[in-house]
């Protein structure tokens, strides 16, 4: 039978603190991360259906007019809102795909600003007057164009080719925007 010297105990003594381990946050399983990254396919997947639709039911009459109404809704305004809500909802795996750090609260202001921008585009392309569209598109394009050009420099700067940085999501910020004006432009 041991002595109390050589007794061994695995338990810490109860005055002993316990180092703390941070513990990092899984984030969601990837299967909802892969969905996540294919958020913005929806508002082409959207605006490419109403644009089949158009044509099957009214032909080309009024073509581009009604494809501006579609972009406004999918391209402007779903995927926006869509996006926005992912900036709100799931922020730090989003800053993650984008090669940010998380835990920073321009997550909501930007989740706040793709939300807007969604109803706007909604509301724009669901038969509101044509100054109401130009206000839409306009907030539309400066965020996404000027998104853009914070990727661009994002690369440049820092290397950063995250996908979401540098990825499918650089060119939706060039290439919608400018679909849209043009559609505006045309009708």
């Amino acid at each position: 039978m041991p002595g109390p010297d050589t007794e061994r105990t695995t338990d810490p003594p109860p005055t002993a603190e316990l180092p703390v381990v941070p513990v990092e946050d899984p984030g969601p399983p990837p299967v909802v991360l892969r969905l996540l990254g294919m958020t913005t396919y929806l508002g082409i997947a959207g605006f490419v259906v109403a644009e089949i639709v158009q044509v099957a039911t009214s032909g080309w009459a009024g073509f581009t007019a009604a494809s501006l109404l579609n972009a406004l809704v999918w391209l402007a305004g779903v995927n926006s809102l869509v996006v926005g809500c992912g900036h709100l909802m799931l922020p730090d795996p989003i800053a993650r795909s984008i090669g940010w750090p998380t835990g920073n609260p321009f997550q909501g202001e930007v989740g706040l600003a793709g939300v807007l921008i969604g109803v706007l585009g909604i509301l724009a392309g669901s038969g509101f007057d044509r100054q109401f569209q130009l206000a839409a598109l306009l907030a539309f394009a400066i965020f996404y164009l000027g998104a853009a050009v914070g990727h661009v420099v994002q690369i440049v700067r820092r290397g950063n080719r995250a996908a979401g940085n540098a990825g499918f999501i650089l060119w939706y910020d060039v290439l919608a925007p400018l679909l849209v004006i043009a559609l505006y432009a045309a009708s």
